[in-house]
């Protein structure tokens, strides 16, 4: 799967940073249950490459400690890489035959390569839920695309922990094997 995801999509216009990330996974599906509808647990390991920058300077205020050095290095973009292993549950719907449609909820750990000003730098979560289709291209070929939300944050393991929030659309390929 290849995704694409940025924060300021159609209902997360936070002013006060951009946040914009593009995501290779691969998926292992496990089928939980099958039929008409069906559950599949599925495991995502997945790299991405985001760009981020403050764009409000005011969000880091004068009481944290050198909040001046924060604001010169937050407000310039940066890129950042990101490793997350999710695991998911898809509850699928089939539609026709070679048609379903489905729900997709996830979480797992994350490092994150840089610090920003709402993110420490290491390790996190990734949580995501989601909207698919699936088509069947091929005898044991699929064709995939989603539109997903994602929430970054340490769950206030470190600090800060003010979160990232994506809106993400991912397509791809997967096959029977």
């Amino acid at each position: 799967m290849y995704g694409y995801g940025d924060q300021r999509g159609a209902f997360l216009k936070d002013k006060d940073y951009s946040y914009s990330s593009n995501t290779i996974r691969a998926q292992l599906y496990y089928p939980i249950r099958k039929g008409k509808l069906s559950l599949d647990l599925v495991v995502e390991p997945t790299i991405g490459f985001a760009k981020h920058q403050l764009l409000n300077f005011y969000f880091i205020e004068p009481d944290q400690p050198d909040y001046l050095a924060k604001r010169e290095e937050f407000t310039q973009s940066k890129l950042l890489t990101e490793y997350i292993l999710t695991a998911s549950l898809i509850l699928r719907h089939k539609i026709y035959k070679s048609n379903s449609f489905y729900i997709i909820v996830g979480f797992g750990p994350m490092i994150i390569s840089k610090r920003t000003e709402r993110l420490a730098k290491g390790f996190a979560f990734s949580d995501t839920i989601g909207l698919g289709i699936t088509t069947k291209i091929a005898k044991k070929t699929y064709f995939d695309i989603r539109a997903r939300l994602r929430h970054l944050s340490n769950a206030e393991l470190q600090h800060p922990n003010s979160g990232i929030n994506i809106a993400t659309l991912e397509a791809g390929f997967s096959f029977d094997l």
